[in-house]
C-alpha cells in the first residue's frame, strides 16, 4: 500500500469526522480544512463516478447557486458584499467531496466517538460553571445574562450544539452503540445534559427547534422511540432541576425561553376588559423585531421579485428611504432572521423555488427512508442514520422560525456538511443493496 496516499486518506477521513469541532474553534480553521478536503476530492480514484451517483444534488445546487451568483452580480454593490455570493460554489463543493472521500475510505468512526464525547462532557462541565458562577474555567464572564463557554462574546453555544447533535447521533447509531445496556444509559445522560446547555445559553430558537428535532425522531423512528423518550424525560428533569431547585444568581433561562417569548409574541392593548384581562392589540411573528425584518423584506422582494438583490442586499438597501418602516423599529439588520425570507430577499423567486424544490425533497426522503424497515442490521443502521440527517436537516431549515444569516461562512458550513453526510448514506445504502 502507498504510505502517503493511506496517510493523506486517514487525515481527511478523520478531518471530515471531526469537522464540527473545528467550526466550534473557529472559521479560520473550519475554512482551511473544507478548502483542502474540496482540493483532496478531486485526485481521488472515484472523484467522477462519485459526482454522476451525485447528479440530482449537483444540479439542483449548481442551479441554485447559479441564482446566487447572478443575483450578485446583477446587484453589484461592492466587493466585500459581494464576495460571499461569489465564492458560495466552495459550500456547494464541500457536500461532494465529502461524499466522496467518506465512500473512497470507508473510515470506522468507533475512535472519533471517544473524541466527541471528551469535548461534550468538557463544554457541559464548563457551561455548567459558568452558569452558577457567572465564569467558566478560563474565566470568561457571561454575556448578557447568556452562557457561552469558550465561545466569549459569541452567543451561539446553544446554535452549535444543536447542530452538532444529528451528525452526533448518526455516529452513535452507526457503531451500534445503543443496543448495548451500559452504553444506552451513558449515552442518554450525556445527550440529555448537551439538551440542558443548550437550554441555559438562552438560546430560544435552538431550544424549540431541538423539541421539534426528538419529536419528529420520536414518531418516525420505531427503533430509538424509546431512547427519545427517556431522554426528553431526563432533559424535562434536568430543566425542572437547574429552574426549580439549583437555580442561577447569574441568569434566568426559563424566564427568557418563556416568559420573554410570551412577552414578544403577544402585544396586548392598554385598556382592560373586566377581571382584569387584557385585550391582545397584535400577535408578532416572534418578536417585534423579527416582525419588522419580514415586512420590510417583503416591501423589499416587490421591487427584486424575479432576481433578487444579492446575498448582502437587505442590509445595503433597508436603509433606503422608500423601505424604511413608519415604526420606531425600522426593521433593518445585516439580514432578515429567516432562511426562506431570505432566499426570497437575496436570490428572487428563482433561487427561492429551488431551495423550495429541495427542502420538498427532504421531506420526502424522509418519509420514503422509513418505508425501509426490513432490511440486515447494518443496512438498518444506516438507513436509521440516514432519516436522523434528513430530520436534522429538516428542522434545521424549518420556515416558521428565526435563523441565522444563511450566507454565513459558519452557518452555511454546517448545513452544508450535514447535506454531504446525507449524501454519503445515501450512496453507501444504495451500493449494499445492490
Amino acid at each position: 500500500m502507498n504510505l502517503s496516499k493511506y496517510f493523506f486518506d486517514k487525515f481527511f477521513a478523520y478531518s471530515i469526522l471531526l469537522f464540527p469541532l473545528f467550526l466550534f474553534l473557529g472559521p479560520l480553521i473550519a475554512e482551511l480544512f473544507l478548502l483542502l478536503i474540496i482540493i483532496y476530492s478531486f485526485f481521488l480514484n472515484s472523484y467522477k463516478k462519485q459526482i454522476a451517483v451525485d447528479k440530482k444534488y449537483i444540479i439542483l445546487f449548481g442551479l441554485f447557486y447559479l441564482s446566487t451568483l447572478s443575483s450578485t452580480l446583477i446587484n453589484y454593490y461592492n466587493f466585500d458584499y459581494s464576495k460571499s455570493g461569489i465564492f458560495f460554489i466552495r459550500i456547494v463543493l464541500f457536500s461532494s467531496a465529502i461524499s466522496i472521500i467518506l465512500r473512497s475510505i470507508h473510515l470506522k468512526t468507533r475512535k472519533i466517538l471517544i473524541l466527541y464525547n471528551i469535548f461534550f462532557s468538557i463544554i457541559i462541565i464548563d457551561a455548567l460553571i459558568q452558569y452558577y458562577f457567572g465564569k467558566n474555567l478560563l474565566n470568561y464572564e457571561m454575556i448578557k445574562g447568556r452562557v457561552s463557554s469558550f465561545l466569549k462574546e459569541e452567543l451561539i453555544l446553544g446554535s452549535f450544539l444543536f447542530k452538532t447533535i444529528p451528525i452526533f447521533l448518526v455516529y452513535i447509531v452507526l457503531n451500534d452503540q445503543l443496543r448495548e445496556k451500559k452504553k444506552f444509559f451513558f449515552y442518554l445522560i450525556l445527550l440529555s445534559f448537551i439538551s440542558l446547555v443548550i437550554f441555559i445559553s438562552g438560546e430560544r430558537t435552538s431550544f424549540f427547534l431541538l423539541l421539534l428535532f426528538y419529536f419528529i425522531l420520536f414518531l418516525l423512528l420505531n427503533n430509538l422511540r424509546k431512547f427519545i423518550f427517556y431522554l426528553c424525560l431526563m432533559f424535562l428533569f434536568l430543566i425542572i432541576v437547574v429552574t426549580f431547585i439549583f437555580k442561577s444568581n447569574y441568569t434566568n433561562s426559563s424566564s427568557r425561553m418563556f416568559i420573554k417569548t410570551y412577552n414578544q409574541i403577544l402585544v396586548f392593548s392598554d385598556k382592560e376588559i373586566k377581571d382584569d384581562k387584557k385585550i391582545i392589540k397584535k400577535v408578532n411573528f416572534f418578536s417585534p423585531d423579527h416582525q419588522s425584518h419580514y415586512e420590510l423584506s417583503l416591501k423589499i422582494i416587490k421591487d427584486h421579485l424575479f432576481i433578487g438583490t444579492g446575498v448582502k442586499g437587505f442590509r445595503y438597501l433597508c436603509r433606503n428611504k422608500i423601505y424604511i418602516l413608519d415604526k420606531k423599529n425600522d426593521g433593518c439588520s445585516t439580514h432578515p432572521h429567516n432562511t426562506f425570507i431570505q432566499i426570497f430577499t437575496s436570490n428572487g423567486l428563482i433561487g427561492f423555488l429551488l431551495f423550495l424544490i429541495a427542502y420538498l425533497y427532504i421531506i420526502y426522503e424522509i418519509f420514503n427512508s422509513r418505508k425501509k424497515t426490513d432490511l440486515s442490521d447494518k443496512l438498518f443502521n444506516l438507513n436509521v442514520s440516514k432519516q436522523i440527517i434528513l430530520v436534522g436537516l429538516f428542522v434545521n431549515f424549518w420556515p416558521f422560525a428565526p435563523s441565522g444569516n444563511f450566507f454565513n461562512n459558519w452557518l452555511s458550513i454546517f448545513y452544508f456538511y450535514q447535506i454531504g453526510l446525507y449524501l454519503y448514506l445515501k450512496n453507501e445504502n444504495k451500493t449494499k443493496i445492490s
